[in-house]
C-alpha cells in the first residue's frame, strides 16, 4: 500500500537490528551456493559489510595449511554473537561497595521520612 499508516507485512528486513539465527542460516545456505557478499546481503536484506563480518565471526580459523579450510557456520556466528553481546554490557553501578551505603541510607529516608527518591538523590548531590 501507499498509505504510511498501512498494516500489510512485507519481508523487508527492519535495518539497525541483529541478526537471528534464522538470517544466519540462511547467509550459510547462500554462501555454499557460492554468491558472493553484495548478492548474500541483497538477500538477506542488510549491507555487505554485515555479511563480510558476520562470515568472518562464524569462520573458525584455520588451524594447518592441511586439510579442508574451514566453513562459516550459522550455529557458530550466534554463539560468538551471543559471547561478545555478553561482554559488551556495563556492569552495574550500583554492585560496587561504595554504593550499598548510599542505597541503605535512600532506603531509611524513603521509608521513615517518606522522602522521594528524586529528593534523596537530590539531597545527596548537594551535601556530597
Amino acid at each position: 500500500m501507499d498509505h504510511i499508516h498501512s498494516n500489510t507485512m512485507e519481508d523487508v528486513r527492519i535495518p539497525d537490528r541483529h541478526l537471528s539465527l534464522e538470517e544466519r542460516g540462511m547467509m550459510q545456505a547462500l554462501h555454499h551456493q557460492g554468491l558472493s557478499l553484495r548478492n548474500i546481503a541483497a538477500a538477506v536484506g542488510s549491507a555487505h559489510t554485515t555479511v563480510f563480518y558476520e562470515r568472518r565471526r562464524g569462520t573458525p580459523e584455520r588451524k594447518s595449511k592441511h586439510g579442508r579450510a574451514p566453513q562459516y557456520m550459522a550455529k557458530r556466528g550466534q554463539q560468538a554473537y551471543a559471547m561478545n553481546r555478553k561482554n559488551s554490557r556495563k556492569p552495574c553501578k550500583i554492585d560496587h561497595d561504595d554504593g550499598e551505603l548510599f542505597i541503605q541510607w535512600m532506603v531509611e529516608r524513603v521509608r521513615q521520612e517518606r522522602w522521594s527518591l528524586d529528593a534523596c538523590v537530590g539531597y545527596a548531590r548537594r551535601n556530597k
